[in-house]
């Protein structure tokens, strides 16, 4: 996945008792806009679409509807996360008791696990660097990454939000601002 692709998640607050942590309004009306302006094309052309044109109103029309959404209640005491289209989608409902804690993690693609370098890069991107920052010449085959997990009771891991370790600023203030709000501790892996 490049990180130069992905529509960053944001958090926003519609009422006193609920956080939502989904796509932002403009990915939405962008998708919509680019889907009015295909369909008014066809339109204007006056001419029968072919396979392609087809396909790529398909993949636009999907891209208005795709949804991906973590709904966080106090009122209700649950955390709901909805990914897919509205009707074949996933709705996963997990109760505010089981959430054990929130937790920053670190993951250094092109590193091998257990080595003194995965270490080291790992602390380098909860800095929200590089291990090779200082060096002349930067490992290219190495992409590091910050994830946001909400830990539960049972054992099961949920990756809420990944980002790229430099964004990780960001990532603290969403982690501390839905660990707060849930009540929950937040802590950083512990290298």
């Amino acid at each position: 996945m490049s990180d130069r692709l992905s529509i960053p998640l944001v958090l926003r607050a519609p009422d006193a008792t609920r956080l939502v942590f989904s796509f932002p309004a403009w990915y939405r009306a962008l998708m919509g806009t680019i889907l009015l302006v295909l369909i008014a094309g066809l339109i204007q052309e006056g001419a029968r679409p072919g396979w392609p044109m087809w396909v790529l109103l398909a993949i636009v029309g999907f891209g208005v509807l795709y949804q991906e959404q973590w709904t966080f209640d106090t009122g209700r005491r649950r955390v709901v996360h909805k990914v897919g289209l509205p009707m074949a989608g996933r709705t996963l409902v997990i109760d505010f008791a089981l959430i054990e804690r929130f937790l920053i993690a670190p993951h250094v693609e092109g590193t091998i696990p257990g080595t003194e370098d995965e270490r080291d890069e790992n602390a380098a991107a909860l800095r929200g660097g590089r291990g090779d920052d200082a060096g002349a010449r930067r490992a290219r085959h190495k992409k590091p990454y910050l994830g946001l997990i909400m830990a539960c009771q049972d054992g099961a891991n949920y990756l809420v939000d990944r980002v790229p370790a430099r964004n990780v600023a960001g990532l603290r203030s969403t982690a501390a601002r839905l660990a707060e709000f849930c009540d929950k501790p937040l802590v950083e892996f512990e290298l």
